[in-house]
């Protein structure tokens, strides 16, 4: 049987883990045990016992653009000057990725895309109803295109708007004073204070006048500063008026739900609309195809019809001077004059094979669609005598995985843009049409049915945190491999439920439009403020931060924030983000006021990480003004719980005695225990120290030995032997 006294021999392993044995006292009153060796203490004036707080704080060096950012002495810094490589990181770590430095987790509301300033983005207003819902097929019934056109010796920018049953010429609103009011025959004549700009066919709607005027019309006459319109009512003879017309709409093509079939496709070539239909013709349904000037100076002209093929689904698109159309699974390439249906090019093999959109590059025309949970992208390289080939079988430039179905492609800056029922891809198309994707650049709850372009950025139609709105792409830079900047962008305030359905550009301009579903109720086209004329911008949009850990896992006490934002014409709130997603005020400054550095006193507790949330307001006097944040700079201190350096000097000889005399050990003891305790020093493991003084018990780690062999200082000790400095470190 082993006892607990140091005169046998020794019985414990070299390798003392935290659980290793413990020493339990006996007869002899030992005053501590290192690694289950009890010893006497031998603490003097020249080597004291000692307990002294080890250094906690790493000293690096920086190695960063940012100064100060990874010095870890004193204050723990982070910072963040400029936020224009988008949303969509979770962890602010700039030190693992240099793109990091200028990218954050969301914002909404803010234009982020100016270099070391956040703005407000401008509020759109609903211009009309949609009435289309989504498609049995999953194809939406709204589709947009930038349009100008020019009648009365006015010109008019635009866009043009398939909504099912309708194509709408949609351009910002006409405002016009009405000075004089006339009704003759059932024919309403009023006159304006200037020039209005208002053309035969234009919506107009007419308020405060009177009852007999107002209302909602179609114009059917005008000169500069009369307009006219149908109303059966009562002669009034000329006379002066007041009162406000509006308009921003002409009905274009304005077919009847119930009576008439929808229009399935329509494109235009700059100059004239084509649109393809379906008739019922003697008792026969069949396909036909209208064009009609985008100026309304004429009237819509058959193109041709046929029952050879009778249309259900349809996408058409002018490109490389020509009309592409897919009607049902067929592909035709259609001239502009063109009096009869051409033969198709391509026939895919599925029967509902549904095609989507269309869209070319310098060599290639590409088709794509899906058919249950497959979809693809098909290439048509152009001939010498630039044709489209016949052909038996398509040639496959993409295939999507399983379960993700393309619905728009669009070619722009060298790029093709692959929106999908999950997000957007973007590909790189080689000189000769072929063409390789990247991953998701980012994925939404909606699928991307549409692309708008502008400068070097990219607008997709996506909704914005369960709104309707868009999300911008920058394709200037690129942040990885096919990887782009992203960030939601212009939405419609509180407009859920529905998707976002097609977008584009009032032509000319930076104003964009983006149309929504019709659900229980009429979905909506809306448009974008004129930034040019102050527009209205946003209430207010916020910025989330990523988290930030200082690229470790341990707590940290997060202490002040500084903010620097300009309140000339806005206000900020500062939100504290934990990692669950709560959210804690920590600021919050009115108009005109100086942001000062925050305290965080939410989360009270220390924390791995944390994330930050500047709310920003608009001017509450004028909504065409903003405010301006240009970044933020944060300071923390670790809070990692503090490790204590022990220095136990104790006697190590091999004859001792304790304070009753008591004697104990052999010859060699002392060197046998030196022996244990440099081979546990070796080893680097843990051991457990017992102090039976106070009572404490801790695991710990070796930092030093340091045996000194002297003489016996009294009669209690005998033998080879000397002081043992013991220097632990706990853990």
């Amino acid at each position: 049987m082993v006892s607990f006294d140091i005169t046998e021999g020794i019985p414990y392993a070299l390798s003392n883990p935290s659980s290793a044995d413990t020493y339990q006292l006996s007869t002899v009153q030992y005053d501590v045990a290192v690694a289950g060796l009890p010893f006497f203490l031998a603490a003097s004036d020249d080597s004291p016992y000692r307990r002294v707080t080890a250094q906690y704080r790493k000293t690096q060096i920086d190695q960063t653009r940012e100064p100060g950012e990874q010095t870890l002495t004193g204050w723990w810094l982070r910072s963040q000057s400029s936020f224009h490589f988008g949303q969509g990181i979770k962890y602010f770590e700039p030190i693992q990725d240099e793109s990091l430095r200028f990218q954050y987790t969301e914002s909404k509301g803010c234009n982020v895309w100016e270099k070391g300033q956040v703005t407000l983005i401008n509020d759109v207003d609903s211009v009309h109803v949609t009435t289309g819902t989504i498609r049995a097929n999953e194809r939406p019934n709204q589709y947009l295109r930038s349009a100008a056109w020019s009648r009365n010796g006015n010109d008019y920018e635009g866009v043009l708007m398939l909504d099912e049953f309708d194509i709408d010429k949609i351009f910002p609103v006409i405002t016009a004073t009405i000075t004089n009011k006339a009704l003759t025959s059932n024919v309403a004549t009023l006159t304006t204070s200037a020039a209005h700009g208002f053309a035969v066919g234009f919506e107009v709607e007419v308020s405060g006048v009177d009852a007999t005027f107002n209302g909602t019309y179609t114009i059917t006459a005008v000169t500069s500063t009369t307009f006219s319109y149908a109303k059966t009512a009562s002669n009034v003879t000329s006379t002066a008026a007041t009162g406000t017309a509006t308009s921003e709409l002409e009905h274009f093509v304005d077919y009847n739900s119930g009576t008439d079939y929808p229009v399935y496709a329509f494109c235009d070539d700059g100059v004239y609309v084509y649109w393809i239909t379906k008739i019922l013709d003697s008792g026969v349904d069949k396909t036909v195809m209208y064009k009609r000037l985008i100026d309304s100076t004429a009237a819509a002209v058959e193109m041709f019809k046929t029952s050879t093929i009778v249309v259900n689904d349809a996408v058409m698109e002018f490109t490389k001077e020509r009309i592409v159309a897919c009607i049902n699974n067929k592909v035709f390439e259609i001239a502009t004059n063109a009096t009869a249906l051409p033969s198709a090019v391509y026939t895919h093999p599925v029967d509902d094979f549904t095609y989507t959109s269309i869209t070319s590059s310098g060599v290639a025309i590409y088709v794509t669609g899906y058919s249950g949970g497959q979809s693809n992208i098909q290439k048509f390289t152009l001939a010498s005598n630039g044709t489209m080939p016949s052909l038996t079988s398509a040639i496959t430039a993409a295939e999507m995985p399983s379960g993700e179905k393309i619905f728009r492609i669009y070619y722009y800056l060298g790029y093709m843009l692959i929106g999908t029922s999950k997000g957007v891809r973007v590909a790189a198309v080689s000189d000769d049409g072929s063409i390789a994707y990247g991953p998701l650049i980012f994925e939404t709850e909606q699928p991307v049915y549409d692309f708008a372009a502008r400068d070097r950025y990219v607008w997709c139609a996506t909704g914005v945190d369960g709104e309707a709105g868009t999300t911008r792409i920058d394709l200037g830079t690129q942040i990885g491999t096919l990887i782009f900047p992203y960030a939601w962008d212009t939405y419609a305030s509180g407009v859920t439920g529905r998707q976002t359905t097609a977008c584009a550009f009032v032509n000319g301009t930076n104003r964009l439009c983006f149309t929504t579903n019709k659900t229980a109720s009429n979905g909506s086209i809306y448009m974008e403020t004129d930034e040019e004329n102050n527009g209205r911008l946003v209430a207010e949009g916020y910025l989330q931060t990523g988290y930030v850990r200082y690229n470790t896992i341990e707590a940290k006490i997060f202490k002040f924030l500084q903010a620097r934002f300009d309140s000339s014409n806005g206000a900020i709130d500062i939100e504290s983000v934990s990692s669950t997603g709560a959210t804690f005020n920590i600021g919050s400054f009115n108009k005109g006021t100086v942001v000062p550095e925050v305290s965080i006193a939410y989360p009270s507790a220390p924390q791995e990480y944390l994330g930050f949330k500047f709310i920003i307001a608009r001017d509450p006097d004028d909504s065409s003004k903003g405010p301006l944040f240009t970044g933020y700079q944060l300071k923390s201190l670790p809070a990692v719980p503090r490790q204590r350096l022990i220095q136990l000097p104790v006697f190590c000889y091999d004859h001792e005695s304790d304070s009753l005399g008591v004697e104990i050990g052999y010859e060699g003891s002392a060197y046998d225990r030196l022996i244990q305790l440099e081979a546990v020093e070796n080893q680097g493991d843990t051991i457990r120290v017992q102090d039976f003084r106070s009572g404490e018990e801790f695991s710990c780690v070796i930092e030093e030995l340091d045996f000194i062999n002297q003489t016996p200082s009294d009669k209690r000790f005998s033998g080879y032997g000397g002081k043992l400095i013991i220097t632990v470190r706990t853990i």
